[in-house]
């Protein structure tokens, strides 16, 4: 059986030597910092879904303008 592939995308948003980070809960519970990030929707580029991304999370408006990598992740 084939399954998806899931594509996440995350904002690395500076100013001022100051990041734009999120509070989330860690699976134990736990607070913790993270980057605007989210999932690909069908149909959608991954600069669209990054803004997407950050805007839903933080309500913030920004135009990437680096891509700092790809990286692949195999969950055996």
């Amino acid at each position: 059986m084939s399954e998806g592939i899931d594509v996440t995308v995350a904002a690395i948003i500076e100013q001022d030597g100051k990041f734009l980070v999120v509070e989330e809960r860690s699976k134990n519970g736990k607070p913790v910092l993270n980057q605007p990030a989210g999932h690909l929707e069908q149909g959608e580029s991954l600069i669209n879904a990054v803004i997407r991304e950050a805007f839903e999370e933080t309500g913030h408006r920004f135009l990437p303008s680096h891509i700092v990598g790809f990286y692949l992740w195999r969950n055996e």
